[in-house]
């Protein structure tokens, strides 16, 4: 069995070169620090950029090139399966679920002890539940190879994979995440790999970020801390709503003090019913 170890400031060789600062971070990949790495943290931390670096590094390394690395171990590697992403196309007629699990499939039935599997946030083209219990099967039928697993890095979102325990205990299995800092409404990304796990993907913070409209990440923080607490989540009315309410109240009004007997009916709802509706009152 070939060790993948990759020590000391790995860097991804191009993205380095479209950032100011690239933050280099360290790679290994045994029995025994496991060969199975589950990747948590929040959106936009470099979770993706760190398995696409190590699956580029891997394959300069076959070829026979040098790779950005201050020291680097790298055994033999067969093969190396992808699963990050999901390249449609009419002429294939299939979906993107079924384009990502023909990808996992090959991986699952293919890939031996020498193989390494980059596994992207597998399952979010299908339902929740169904994506996260594929997913977890998957781990568990490569910690079931023992020491004939591939070297498997896999990134998710599917905390609960985690907090309710649903993967083996192993010591093939190694959980890491990419630190960050939380200042207030602010989320400071450090990219430094760590030993660990986070229960938060971030994503109004990340939202924020990207410049959505405040009252759509506040309706977003309100709707994602009430589903964790399992509490209902109550329809907020617009302004618009309250505005169409009072408009109606008003027809009611006029139409109850209306005299059915002297009054013109057409007249009233082309003046008052119909521009309602319109948007014209």
């Amino acid at each position: 069995m070939d060790d993948l170890e990759k020590k000391a400031y790995v860097q991804h060789p191009i993205q380095e070169l479209c950032c100011s600062t690239f933050v280099p971070n360290d790679v290994q990949s045994n029995s025994e620090y496991g060969r199975i790495k589950v990747l948590t943290g929040p959106n936009a931390c470099g979770k993706s950029i760190y398995l696409k670096q190590v699956a580029l590094i891997v394959f300069m390394a076959q070829i026979g090139s040098f790779v950005p690395a201050e020291e680097a171990h790298i055994g033999l590697v067969d093969r190396i399966y992808t699963r990050v992403r999901s390249l449609e196309s009419v002429s294939v007629g299939l979906s993107t679920f079924m384009i990502d699990i023909n990808q996992m499939s090959e991986a699952l039935r293919n890939a031996g002890e020498n193989s390494l599997c980059i596994v992207d946030e597998f399952g979010k083209g299908t339902d929740m539940i169904d994506g996260l219990a594929i997913l977890c099967a998957s781990i568990k039928h490569w910690v079931g190879q023992g020491t004939s697993c591939p070297h498997v890095l896999v990134s998710t979102h599917f905390h609960t994979m985690i907090q309710r325990h649903l993967l083996p205990r192993s010591p093939l299995i190694k959980y890491l995440t990419l630190e960050t800092l939380e200042n207030g409404v602010e989320l400071v990304f450090l990219y430094q790999l760590v030993e660990g796990q986070t229960s938060f993907s971030y994503a109004c913070h990340v939202a924020a970020q990207a410049g959505l409209p405040s009252d759509i990440v506040k309706r977003g923080i309100e709707v994602s801390e009430l589903l964790r607490q399992c509490k209902p989540v109550q329809r907020v009315d617009t302004l618009d709503t309250d505005t169409q309410n009072k408009r109606c109240e008003a027809i009611v009004q006029q139409f109850l003090a209306l005299d059915i007997e002297t009054a013109d009916i057409k007249a009233f709802l082309s003046q008052c019913v119909l521009p309602t509706f319109e948007g014209k009152l």
